[in-house]
């Protein structure tokens, strides 16, 4: 028995998967009560790159899809609604979704840093793989014998979870990792004269002068640290500046001797 069913779009997976995975088909294996979805064989190689947020996205969407798959699942506990052909309907289009993702999981290249936590995001999306060809079988054989399909979906939604918090932490590293923006000089005069008037409860003086002398000092000695001057790699550079911009956002003369000290720090004194 087979049966095409239509993908659904979600964000990153629906371009790429379209032209990767091609039409999705019910198999049943003999000799096994589950009706898995797979892909049509593509040509070998054929994969896709993603980004750390692409990642993420889709993770995102399969944890969406699995507790949306969960809470169709669950009306099922009541009554006849296992005969409906409306819940029927609604049931294969929810599992539809997970497949969509999940095949946009499994066909991604992930950055090697994500490749633990894509990894079990993918044996999550697996154990919504088994829920999914449960529910399938029990709705082909018109049995309402699917039980063991809501441990799998309780399994598949804590595997994602974890992962989905690993996928961001990692992302989080990353973002860090990135290139600053440069200091707008517009927005850095009116940061300086803020930390000066903080400090000094005032907006003119000689006092505030030096101040604000200072801070530009500062600014000028940040924008003439590069990583290659301070003989560090541009990401653990790129992460003390972005750190240090992040706590210090309108006070430069602080944001510098962060930097100075981290740097020093990492060096080893």
């Amino acid at each position: 028995m087979a049966g095409t069913m239509a993908v659904a779009g979600v964000g990153f997976g629906e371009q790429r998967l379209q032209a990767v995975a091609g039409s999705i088909k019910l198999k049943r294996p003999a000799g096994e009560q589950l009706v898995i979805v797979e892909p049509e064989a593509r040509t070998p190689g054929a994969r896709m790159d993603a980004t750390g947020a692409d990642l993420i996205e889709l993770a995102e969407q399969l944890l969406e899809s699995g507790r949306a798959a969960s809470g169709v699942l669950d009306e099922s506990r009541s009554g006849l609604t296992f005969f409906e052909g409306g819940w029927r309907r609604r049931m294969l289009d929810v599992l539809a979704e997970i497949d969509t993702t999940r095949f946009s999981l499994e066909l991604v290249e992930a950055p090697e840093r994500y490749r633990d936590a894509l990894a079990r995001v993918t044996e999550g999306a697996r154990e919504y793989q088994v829920a999914a060809g449960i529910v399938r079988w029990a709705i082909l054989r018109d049995q309402p014998v699917f039980s063991r399909a809501f441990d799998h979906m309780r399994v598949g939604e804590r595997e994602v979870g974890a992962a989905l918090g690993g996928l961001r932490k990692v992302g989080a590293v990353e973002r860090n990792e990135g290139t600053p923006p440069s200091i707008d000089p517009f927005a850095a005069s009116q940061a300086m004269a803020e930390a000066c008037r903080a400090y000094l409860g005032a907006t003119q003086g000689a006092d505030y002068d030096r101040c604000i002398e200072r801070q530009q000092a500062a600014v000028a000695a940040i924008e003439h640290r590069f990583s290659f001057t301070e003989r560090l790699d541009e990401p653990a550079f790129n992460a003390i500046r972005n750190r240090c911009r992040e706590e210090w956002p309108r006070d430069f003369i602080s944001r510098d001797r962060c930097e100075r000290q981290a740097i020093t720090d990492l060096a080893g004194g």
